[in-house]
């Protein structure tokens, strides 16, 4: 036969291997590059806004540290301010407590009278002075209504619930200092001139002997505006300081208050609108997104307005309760951005250029290992429709190709050469297995005719007997099974009818089925009961059991002329006793253990009378265990509510209606077990 090239065989480019490397090899570079320009972009974004995320941070930390600082400051004069007041105040109470009493001692040695004494220095209190500096002087009874005050619309007046900063009331303050002499000092809303009410720092102290309450207050609302002044330029100086201030190259700080007025920024010609600035992204003013984000903590805010042109920002903000100041910087996202795109872009040029490379090289690798590739798919070609069953001349090339090459493509020429060979053994061994299988199929098809064709099979069977009527049933799971049924008459008047199972499946079971129906009707001629034919089927079977197999069996002779069943029941499933009313029940007596498992075994008659109408159903536990799709058992409580549902019909009927109602259950599942079942139906002697 004259060889062809087969290299000169076109194969289309895209189906080719070459093609489907390269394309590989594009297609792993690709993904390659893919996976590391997105990873390496994505860290490096990454890394670029954590780092700026600690430049802003550490920005604020700053512009943090400095205004605490100035606030620290501010506090400090205030509290200055305040104890210096405090003390001028507890010194000017105590002088005129002191006062007091001098003329309180000076009446009682004099024995002049005490009305005189306090009216005169109720008179003196109400013609003293306001002072600015050093206060206010009032007299109270002891409970706090004004005696005397410079103001004339203040005596007569309750301060009792006059309330501090601490909502107590000056009354709780009094009654908290109980007994003690000493000065109690706080800052208490008094009712000024102008109508409204003005914090006082309030100084009273008690005495005791007269009832009263000696008082001193001053206006402190001074000590605000002063601190306001000093707030004012610490505001003035942040402003220098942000002026400064530079985040990356056009980011910005900024300083807001509770009202959204903007302090202090980077660039000044943004102040006035920042206020009004609305976030693209939420709808919110920006400055609410601000707060919110301030008072939640942790992270950044993003943002989108008309602010810097609409482009991605995000801002970096921090509260500083005292003040209720919010303090932030923000950068453009692009800005931080740029150096991760720098990158990207110098990472694709160089992939770009590596990929060029392995391009170049795969083809050229390729080229070398498609040539015999392409013979070895010929020789697959060819060797799918030649006839394996003949010899054929040997393949030279092939065989130069596996013996020179020692790489894959040898490899695969070697095992193309193995597979040939093996492929023929192979083909000769399967078609003497499939004529040896074919011909024991033929061989079990005529023992499973040959085992049926030992039953009963023509229904009815005794066409001129209508005291009873009989049928039965038999499908094997496999080609011959071990299940059994027979019936036939030992008198005239008395029919012996058996079931049974035989453990095990197959040629073995069929082989024990043979055997115990025979030994069942040669001790049935004896004219003996049940359970002595039982007993004979045991002892023969037990004798000689070299594989330990055994039966569960079911014999029973029915009298026609009393309808009296004697049977005995080796191990089987309770028979179905089925009432002319339609009802039934299970029959459990059993006369023994199961048939051939041990020798010397007498088995017991028992005894059942069917009125006319009446039945017995006998079934193997192929119909109770059979399973549907999901692995549940038919079970016998189902098996005797269908009897129940159908009864009373005829045996036949009833035995096929279980049948299909086994199939309807199993759902199309295998059936592993035989079944077998036979039903007698006593009609009675008319």
């Amino acid at each position: 036969m004259k060889e062809t090239d087969p290299v000169k065989k076109k194969v289309p480019l895209l189906n080719s291997v070459q093609s489907k490397i390269i394309f590989l090899v594009i297609a792993i570079m690709a993904v390659t590059a893919i996976l590391i320009i997105t990873i390496s972009g994505k860290e490096i974004n990454h890394a670029m806004l954590a780092q700026q995320e600690r430049l802003s941070q550490h920005v604020l930390s700053l512009i943090s540290l400095n205004i605490r600082g100035e606030y620290n400051n501010l506090i400090t004069d205030k509290i200055d301010s305040v104890t210096r007041y405090k003390q001028i105040l507890k010194g000017r109470t105590d002088l005129v407590v002191k006062l007091i009493e001098q003329q309180h001692r000076y009446s009682r040695e004099n024995r002049s009278s005490m009305d005189t004494a306090q009216q005169m220095v109720l008179d003196w209190v109400m013609n003293s002075t306001d002072q600015e500096t050093h206060g206010t002087l009032f007299i109270a009874d002891k409970n706090l209504t004004v005696l005397a005050h410079p103001d004339p619309e203040f005596v007569g007046q309750d301060i009792s619930g006059f309330m501090d900063m601490k909502s107590n009331t000056l009354a709780q303050n009094l009654d908290a200092a109980g007994i003690s002499p000493d000065p109690v000092v706080s800052v208490v809303s008094w009712p000024d001139r102008k109508a409204y009410r003005a914090r006082y720092l309030t100084c009273i102290q008690t005495f005791s002997p007269w009832d009263w309450v000696v008082g001193t207050v001053v206006n402190i609302e001074d000590i605000e505006v002063e601190a306001q002044e000093k707030l004012s330029k610490i505001v003035e100086t942040l402003g220098e300081t942000f002026a400064d201030i530079r985040i990356g190259r056009t980011g910005i700080a900024f300083l807001f208050d509770n009202a959204f007025s903007v302090l202090a920024m980077t660039d000044p010609d943004l102040a006035s609108q920042f206020k009004q600035t609305v976030n693209f992204q939420t709808g919110n003013l920006l400055v609410q997104d601000m707060v919110t984000r301030a008072i939640q903590g942790g992270g950044f805010l993003s943002y989108q307005s008309d602010l810097f042109e609409k482009q991605e920002m995000i801002a970096y903000i921090r509260f500083f309760k005292p003040l209720g100041w919010y303090i932030g910087v923000t950068v453009p996202v692009s800005e931080i951005r740029a150096p991760a795109k720098e990158i990207v872009f110098k990472q694709s040029a160089l992939i770009g250029l590596i990929l060029l490379c392995s391009l170049l090289s795969a083809a050229w690798m390729v080229s070398r290992i498609s040539r015999p590739l392409k013979f070895l798919a010929d020789r697959v070609k060819a060797f799918s429709s030649a006839d394996l069953t003949r010899d054929e001349t040997q393949d030279m090339y092939l065989d130069q190709l596996a013996q020179k090459n020692r790489d894959e493509v040898g490899l695969l020429a070697n095992a193309f050469v193995f597979m040939k060979g093996q492929l023929k053994e192979n083909i000769r061994q399967l078609l003497e297995t499939t004529a040896k299988n074919e011909r024991i199929q033929g061989e079990l098809n005529i023992a499973k005719d040959i085992q049926l064709g030992l039953l009963p099979k023509i229904f009815p069977p005794f066409p001129d007997c209508k005291a009873m009527d009989i049928f039965a049933s038999l499908e094997p799971a496999k080609e011959v099974g071990g299940d059994l049924y027979d019936f036939y008459f030992v008198e005239d008047h008395k029919l012996c009818f058996t079931i049974g199972d035989v453990s095990g499946k197959g040629v073995p079971a069929a082989l024990m089925m043979a055997i115990t129906k025979t030994l069942i009707k040669t001790s049935a001629f004896k004219k003996i009961s049940p359970g002595a034919i039982m007993t004979e089927v045991n002892d023969a079977i037990s004798s000689d059991n070299p594989q330990s197999m055994f039966v569960t069996l079911f014999i029973g002779i029915l009298d026609l002329n009393t309808g009296v069943i004697t049977y005995a029941n080796g191990g089987h499933n309770p028979a179905v006793h089925i009432m002319g009313s339609g009802q039934a029940g299970y029959q459990k007596a059993i006369s023994g253990p199961m048939v051939g498992i041990m020798d010397d075994i007498s088995y017991k008659d028992l005894s059942l009378t069917l009125a006319p109408g009446e039945a017995l159903f006998l079934y193997t536990d192929g119909v109770t265990e059979a399973m549907d799709d999901q692995e549940r058992f038919y079970s016998e409580k189902t098996l005797l509510d269908r009897i129940v549902s159908k009864a009373p019909v005829s045996s036949r009927t009833l035995v096929e209606y279980i049948k299909g109602d086994l199939k309807s259950f199993a759902a199309g599942a295998p059936q592993y077990d035989d079944i077998a079942m036979l039903m007698i139906q006593y009609k009675g002697i008319s």
